[in-house]
């Protein structure tokens, strides 16, 4: 399945981002504490009403590709090798292999899925429009929320189905790719919800890192 998966979305990245502005799409914070990428997050003021679909696949090729991203997921594996998931793939460096094989892929599945694929099927942004302003629980509760809702592409507030519909296509490809042993109901079921919760998490950091990144180096609000 990797054998053929992977290049497959690298082609896709590479037909995405030929020629595109990156000022449409981007951010001035291109990672989460200089490590996790962060290509998807716009400051609520001043984002661009609509993207194409081809920005939208290119948010999720550069999220996926970014050169942190490959040692994200290497920290996803160990953390795994630590707890000594789906033990049938094995301990020591074999077994990290298969399970940092198995993070990579996942975590590219994911943001294809839930930034690419079912935005443009479903005209949803995939955008995190970070709000900036306000006071720490209202920024807390509104970035939590994120998860669930999104926009349009006609700019109003939807329910967030590519979050969780591409995550769910993501939990149901990787048991293509995982051992059969693994492929069950409950399996897949546990993939989507951890990753769920991951973004959820991870919209908090896109709201507050760069108030956290101006204060440890000293800077005044942009």
């Amino acid at each position: 399945m990797a054998a053929w998966l992977l290049p497959a979305l690298c082609l896709l990245t590479a037909i995405a981002r030929a020629g595109d502005p990156p000022q449409a799409i981007g951010s001035k914070e291109d990672r989460v504490l200089w490590i996790f990428p962060n290509y998807r997050t716009v400051p609520q003021a001043n984002a661009l009403p609509r993207i194409r679909a081809k920005e939208k696949w290119t948010i999720a090729a550069r999220d996926s590709f970014d050169p942190y991203a490959f040692p994200v997921a290497g920290l996803y594996a160990g953390v795994a090798q630590w707890e000594d998931e789906y033990p049938s793939l094995g301990r020591g460096v074999d077994g990290y292999k298969n399970r940092y094989l198995g993070a990579l892929a996942d975590q590219t599945v994911s943001n294809f899925m839930a930034e690419g694929a079912f935005p443009c099927m479903l005209h949803q942004d995939p955008r995190y429009f970070r709000l900036g302003r306000g006071s720490f629980w209202h920024r807390a509760a509104y970035a939590l929320t994120r998860t669930f809702v999104t926009r349009g592409d006609d700019g109003r507030p939807e329910f967030n189905w590519s979050e969780f519909g591409g995550n769910a296509a993501m939990a149901g490809i990787s048991s293509l790719y995982y051992p059969a042993r693994y492929r069950t109901a409950g399996e897949t079921a546990q993939k989507w919800g951890t990753q769920i919760a991951i973004d959820t998490v991870a919209n908090l950091g896109k709201e507050f890192w760069p108030d956290v990144k101006r204060r440890l180096l000293g800077k005044g609000r942009d």
